[in-house]
């Protein structure tokens, strides 16, 4: 662990080391440290983001229980942003102009919202980076750029299956969705699998039957799907009892074994990619994360899914940021401290990345993970696939 310093800028005793009692940064008090956390509590991409506060509470809980950051435990406020990102926006200044949060975890599609805003104020950010707002602004850090440039990796992927025409269904009414399935639409082409079309299906407002209708007139083997997981399921069902049956299903998300429990055999063949370590490779960064779920999100019967796990690698990097930002932490401190790292792996959960260098560069490496025959578990059935960034 880098052990380097930064003295921020403004708010703590310039006289010799910083005292704790002398830091008035906002969200920082002698022995305690507020950050905000959005994420979509309710709206049509919710249930996919169930597992938010629980990846971040255990995370936050082992930090805790070694006596937190420079001797101030971590807490947060969450607001739900609805997916939206006029919502988005309304959550974070409530949170850093009346709350007065340090900072802010944000796991959502709608963080362009308040981005800007964020930015304007140096107000340091972790989180999902499914929009090109996060190859912009310095404040904001993320493991993995999925918002970035497209690569030909999931293409690779899809012809090594066997894959040859496409169709994307993705979820209506969200920009971070929208923009996620146009890059899995030129990942596929770019790898020679046509996209034959991109379909529209809103759980409660479409009907899956109508959708598995024409997803089977267009005849495609590959399906690549940017909804919920359920929904998906149940446009699958209604294309197989249709006598279809796709030859690939690309997920955007699903690395869930509570849905193996939930679905069994009506999810097999779902494959999902991932930018961290899959939960069936072991090993003691696995055994950590699955400790901490287990003691501070009891809650959470099944730790080994994506959400809870992307979020607890977003509350390890904001604690990073706050060991490196100093014992008087400051917004800008953090931000100069945590760019400047050049080798991140959230302690082994993911590869190693450059944050110095790494603004906005897409991820091109992935595993892919596949729910077997019966859907009793997933089997890492491409683990390591490295391609190439789409630059034309």
């Amino acid at each position: 662990m880098l052990l380097l310093v930064v003295a921020g800028a403004g708010g703590c005793s310039t006289s010799g080391v910083a005292s704790a009692s002398t830091c008035d940064t906002p969200g920082v008090t002698a022995d305690h440290i507020n950050l905000g956390v959005l994420y979509p509590d309710t709206g049509a991409v919710a249930s996919a983001f169930g597992a938010v506060r629980s990846g971040i509470d255990a995370r936050l809980g082992v930090a805790n229980a070694t006596g937190g950051v420079h001797g101030r435990t971590i807490g947060y406020t969450w607001r739900d942003d609805q997916g939206a990102a006029a919502t988005n926006e309304t959550a974070a200044r409530d949170l850093v102009d009346g709350q007065h949060v340090f900072g802010i975890i944000e796991a959502t599609l709608a963080a362009s919202g308040s981005a800007q805003y964020l930015a304007d104020r140096d107000v340091p950010v972790t989180g999902l980076a499914a929009e090109q707002v996060w190859s912009k602004y310095a404040n904001m850090f993320a493991f993995s750029y999925v918002s970035a440039a497209p690569t030909d990796t999931y293409g690779q992927f899809v012809r090594s299956q066997g894959g040859t025409r496409a169709v994307v269904v993705q979820t209506a009414l969200s920009t971070g969705v929208s923009d996620a399935a146009a890059r899995y639409g030129r990942s596929v082409d770019a790898a020679g699998v046509p996209v034959l079309d991109t379909l529209n299906y809103t759980p409660g407002a479409d009907n899956p039957q109508s959708v598995a209708q024409r997803i089977a007139a267009l005849d495609p083997d590959t399906i690549i799907s940017v909804i919920q997981p359920d929904a998906l399921v149940a446009v699958l069902d209604a294309l197989r009892a249709a006598g279809r049956n796709p030859k690939v299903v690309l997920s955007a998300s699903g690395y869930d074994r509570r849905l193996l429990r939930t679905f069994g055999p009506r999810i097999a063949g779902l494959t999902v990619p991932v930018f961290y370590r899959p939960f069936e490779s072991g090993g003691p960064a696995i055994a950590a994360y699955t400790a901490a779920m287990t003691r501070y999100s009891p809650q959470i019967s099944q730790p080994e899914q994506d959400i809870a796990v992307t979020s607890y690698i977003e509350a390890d990097m904001f604690i990073r940021g706050l060991e490196l930002a100093g014992d008087c932490p400051t917004r800008e401190g953090f931000i100069t401290a945590l760019r400047a790292v050049t080798r991140y792996d959230a302690g082994g959960l993911i590869s190693p990345i450059n944050i110095r260098t790494g603004l906005g560069k897409p991820t091109t490496c992935y595993s892919f993970v596949q729910a077997n025959a019966r859907g009793t578990a997933f089997d890492v059935v491409a683990p390591d696939l490295c391609g190439k960034e789409l630059t034309s």
